[in-house]
Parts: C-alpha cells; sequence; structure tokens
C-alpha cells in the first residue's frame, strides 16, 4: 500500500492513485471473501490434509531440498530468467507498458 501511495503522491495524478488504491484493496480482499464464502469446502480440503499429513510433509520436505539445491547450484537463477522471459514474451503490451 506504501508502493501505491508514493506512486499517486510523487505521480501528480490522483485518480491513478485511487484506481490503484482501489484494486489493492480489492486483490487483498477477494482472496478472503472467497475463502468465507467456500469455507465448508475449505473444511473438507483440509480434512483431506490432515489424513494424509505424512505425505503432504514429505512432499513439501522434498520441495524444499529441491529448491535449496537449486539455489545453490544457481539453476534457480536459471529458472526464474527463463519463467521471466516467457512472461514477457506472452504478457500484453499494454502491461509491460505500465
Amino acid at each position: 500500500m506504501g508502493a501505491v501511495q508514493t506512486l499517486s503522491l510523487s505521480g501528480g495524478d490522483p485518480l491513478r492513485g485511487a484506481i490503484l488504491g482501489a484494486c489493492y484493496c480489492v486483490g487483498l480482499g477477494v482472496p478472503f471473501i472467497a475463502a468465507a464464502v467456500a469455507f465448508r469446502k475449505a473444511l473438507g480440503a483440509f480434512g483431506w490434509v490432515k489424513q494424509h499429513y505424512r505425505h503432504v510433509m514429505s512432499i513439501g520436505g522434498g520441495m524444499l531440498i529441491l529448491v535449496g539445491l537449486m539455489l545453490f547450484t544457481g539453476l534457480w537463477a536459471e529458472l526464474v530468467n527463463i519463467l521471466r522471459n516467457w512472461a514477457f514474451d506472452i504478457a500484453p503490451s499494454t502491461l509491460i507498458d505500465i
């Protein structure tokens, strides 16, 4: 939110600041509203995780080790560069200009 306020105050365009602030608030609030609406369904998912706790923890631990090894060997930076180039290739030019 601080970045949005800084952009609106330093840029001199209050309308842009208001739009950015509104988008920030919507983006922050929508996941909470969606979680509240889908609470019953989420309880079922949490029940599944509780039943398969050992497998979930093993997979999470394996992913943590994999990411650590990738960071250590430098493969993580290569993966991030590949994903960044891919994102810029598929992003509309109007998003890149912002």
